[in-house]
Protein backbone atom coordinates (compact mmCIF):
# COMPACT_ATOMS: atom_id res chain seq x y z
CA UNK A 1 0.00 0.00 0.00
CA UNK A 2 1.29 3.52 -0.59
CA UNK A 3 1.28 6.29 1.76
CA UNK A 4 2.26 10.02 2.44
CA UNK A 5 5.87 9.49 2.48
CA UNK A 6 5.71 6.97 -0.12
CA UNK A 7 4.87 6.25 -3.85
CA UNK A 8 6.13 2.51 -4.15
CA UNK A 9 3.56 0.26 -4.38
CA UNK A 10 5.15 -3.41 -3.74
CA UNK A 11 4.04 -6.56 -5.62
CA UNK A 12 4.51 -9.40 -3.32
CA UNK A 13 6.11 -13.02 -4.94
CA UNK A 14 4.80 -15.24 -2.64
CA UNK A 15 2.41 -18.48 -3.04
CA UNK A 16 -0.79 -17.27 -2.03
CA UNK A 17 0.25 -13.27 -1.99
CA UNK A 18 0.93 -11.79 -5.14
CA UNK A 19 -0.83 -9.06 -5.94
CA UNK A 20 -1.14 -5.32 -4.34
CA UNK A 21 -3.42 -2.51 -4.61
CA UNK A 22 -3.99 1.12 -4.20
CA UNK A 23 -7.30 3.38 -4.42
CA UNK A 24 -7.64 6.87 -5.19
CA UNK A 25 -9.93 9.91 -5.42
CA UNK A 26 -9.19 11.69 -8.98
CA UNK A 27 -10.54 15.36 -9.01
CA UNK A 28 -11.18 16.78 -12.43
CA UNK A 29 -11.27 20.33 -13.71
CA UNK A 30 -11.87 21.99 -16.66
CA UNK A 31 -9.25 24.94 -15.86
CA UNK A 32 -6.74 23.58 -12.91
CA UNK A 33 -4.51 20.13 -12.62
CA UNK A 34 -6.58 17.72 -11.59
CA UNK A 35 -5.81 16.11 -8.01
CA UNK A 36 -5.27 12.35 -7.45
CA UNK A 37 -4.87 11.26 -3.73
CA UNK A 38 -4.52 8.39 -1.94
CA UNK A 39 -8.04 7.33 -0.60
CA UNK A 40 -9.40 3.83 1.65
CA UNK A 41 -12.85 2.91 2.10
CA UNK A 42 -13.79 5.40 -0.58
CA UNK A 43 -12.91 8.28 1.82
CA UNK A 44 -9.49 10.11 0.64
CA UNK A 45 -6.84 10.18 2.41
CA UNK A 46 -5.81 14.13 1.74
CA UNK A 47 -2.13 14.85 1.24
CA UNK A 48 -0.13 16.14 -1.58
CA UNK A 49 -1.24 15.35 -5.15
CA UNK A 50 0.19 12.45 -6.16
CA UNK A 51 1.32 12.32 -10.05
CA UNK A 52 4.04 9.44 -10.41
CA UNK A 53 3.44 5.99 -8.99
CA UNK A 54 6.19 3.26 -8.66
CA UNK A 55 4.93 -0.28 -8.81
CA UNK A 56 8.24 -2.67 -7.96
CA UNK A 57 7.31 -6.36 -8.89
CA UNK A 58 9.50 -8.53 -6.31
CA UNK A 59 11.08 -11.96 -7.63
CA UNK A 60 10.96 -15.35 -6.18
CA UNK A 61 14.40 -16.90 -6.67
CA UNK A 62 12.78 -19.96 -5.15
CA UNK A 63 9.69 -20.03 -7.34
CA UNK A 64 10.24 -17.89 -10.79
CA UNK A 65 6.31 -19.32 -11.68
CA UNK A 66 4.52 -16.97 -9.35
CA UNK A 67 5.93 -13.92 -11.01
CA UNK A 68 3.39 -14.69 -14.18
CA UNK A 69 0.78 -14.56 -11.95
CA UNK A 70 1.53 -11.00 -10.15
CA UNK A 71 -0.46 -8.14 -10.76
CA UNK A 72 -0.48 -4.49 -9.45
CA UNK A 73 -4.08 -2.70 -9.28
CA UNK A 74 -4.26 1.28 -8.87
CA UNK A 75 -8.32 1.97 -8.45
CA UNK A 76 -9.07 5.28 -9.28
CA UNK A 77 -12.91 7.27 -7.97
CA UNK A 78 -14.66 10.34 -9.44
CA UNK A 79 -16.52 11.41 -6.42
CA UNK A 80 -18.18 14.64 -7.83
CA UNK A 81 -20.94 13.95 -9.26
CA UNK A 82 -20.84 16.04 -12.23
CA UNK A 83 -17.79 14.39 -13.91
CA UNK A 84 -17.26 10.55 -15.16
CA UNK A 85 -14.65 8.57 -16.75
CA UNK A 86 -15.36 9.11 -20.98
CA UNK A 87 -13.48 6.25 -23.39
CA UNK A 88 -11.33 3.89 -21.52
CA UNK A 89 -10.71 5.88 -18.76
CA UNK A 90 -7.17 6.56 -19.82
CA UNK A 91 -5.09 7.92 -22.85
CA UNK A 92 -2.12 6.46 -23.05
CA UNK A 93 1.08 8.89 -24.37
CA UNK A 94 4.11 7.72 -23.96
CA UNK A 95 5.03 4.13 -23.23
CA UNK A 96 8.79 3.04 -22.52
CA UNK A 97 9.70 -0.48 -23.59
CA UNK A 98 6.64 -1.49 -22.84
CA UNK A 99 6.98 -5.45 -24.74
CA UNK A 100 8.41 -5.89 -20.76
CA UNK A 101 4.56 -5.68 -19.24
CA UNK A 102 0.82 -5.88 -20.06
CA UNK A 103 -1.38 -2.76 -19.36
CA UNK A 104 -4.94 -2.74 -18.85
CA UNK A 105 -7.89 -0.54 -17.74
CA UNK A 106 -11.57 -0.81 -17.11
CA UNK A 107 -13.87 1.07 -16.04
CA UNK A 108 -17.12 0.33 -13.89
CA UNK A 109 -20.60 0.71 -15.68
CA UNK A 110 -21.61 4.05 -13.77
CA UNK A 111 -18.43 4.86 -15.28
CA UNK A 112 -16.94 6.75 -11.88
CA UNK A 113 -14.35 4.05 -11.47
CA UNK A 114 -11.62 3.56 -13.34
CA UNK A 115 -9.06 0.01 -12.57
CA UNK A 116 -5.58 -0.11 -14.16
CA UNK A 117 -4.39 -3.50 -13.93
CA UNK A 118 -0.54 -4.01 -14.69
CA UNK A 119 0.35 -8.19 -15.10
CA UNK A 120 2.89 -9.76 -16.61
CA UNK A 121 6.05 -7.80 -15.54
CA UNK A 122 9.54 -9.55 -17.38
CA UNK A 123 12.44 -7.39 -15.99
CA UNK A 124 12.37 -3.92 -17.19
CA UNK A 125 14.83 -3.84 -19.28
CA UNK A 126 14.99 -0.25 -21.93
CA UNK A 127 15.86 -1.55 -25.46
CA UNK A 128 17.86 2.03 -27.38
CA UNK A 129 17.07 2.27 -31.01
CA UNK A 130 12.98 2.18 -30.76
CA UNK A 131 12.05 5.76 -29.70
CA UNK A 132 11.46 7.90 -32.26
CA UNK A 133 12.44 5.19 -34.72
CA UNK A 134 10.32 5.13 -38.33
CA UNK A 135 7.37 2.73 -37.98
CA UNK A 136 7.56 1.33 -41.43
CA UNK A 137 10.97 0.14 -40.99
CA UNK A 138 12.29 -3.18 -39.28
CA UNK A 139 14.65 -2.18 -36.74
CA UNK A 140 17.34 -3.77 -34.44
CA UNK A 141 17.58 -2.75 -30.68
CA UNK A 142 20.22 -3.10 -27.85
CA UNK A 143 18.40 -3.86 -24.19
CA UNK A 144 20.35 -2.20 -21.70
CA UNK A 145 22.97 -4.44 -19.54
CA UNK A 146 20.27 -3.94 -16.44
CA UNK A 147 16.86 -3.54 -15.19
CA UNK A 148 15.91 0.29 -14.95
CA UNK A 149 12.13 1.74 -14.06
CA UNK A 150 10.18 2.26 -17.01
CA UNK A 151 7.50 4.87 -17.45
CA UNK A 152 4.05 4.63 -18.47
CA UNK A 153 2.76 7.83 -19.53
CA UNK A 154 -1.21 8.55 -19.40
CA UNK A 155 -3.42 11.52 -19.15
CA UNK A 156 -7.07 10.95 -17.56
CA UNK A 157 -10.27 10.81 -19.81
CA UNK A 158 -13.45 12.57 -17.69
CA UNK A 159 -16.64 14.32 -19.32
CA UNK A 160 -17.99 17.08 -17.36
CA UNK A 161 -21.92 16.40 -17.23
CA UNK A 162 -23.18 19.49 -17.19
CA UNK A 163 -21.43 21.31 -19.95
CA UNK A 164 -21.14 18.06 -21.90
CA UNK A 165 -17.41 18.78 -22.66
CA UNK A 166 -14.64 15.87 -22.42
CA UNK A 167 -11.16 16.69 -20.59
CA UNK A 168 -7.99 15.57 -20.17
CA UNK A 169 -5.44 15.77 -17.15
CA UNK A 170 -2.18 16.85 -16.80
CA UNK A 171 0.42 13.82 -17.74
CA UNK A 172 0.40 11.51 -14.51
CA UNK A 173 3.00 8.22 -15.17
CA UNK A 174 3.19 5.05 -13.57
CA UNK A 175 6.82 4.01 -12.93
CA UNK A 176 7.37 0.22 -13.50
CA UNK A 177 10.42 -2.01 -12.43
CA UNK A 178 11.41 -5.64 -12.08
CA UNK A 179 14.75 -6.38 -11.15
CA UNK A 180 16.68 -8.72 -13.16
CA UNK A 181 17.15 -12.27 -11.25
CA UNK A 182 20.09 -12.49 -9.04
Amino acid sequence: MLTANSNTLIVPCQPNDYTAQQSFMLTPSSSKRWVTQLSESGESLGGANNDDFTVTFNNNPDDPSIEKRQEARFIVHIEDSDWEFFGNGVEYVKNDSNCNYNVDSQLSEDKKQLTIVLRQVEPTIRYAGSDNSPLDKVIEVTPSPSAQPLTIGFRYTAKQLSSGRFYMSQDPRIIVERPKEQ
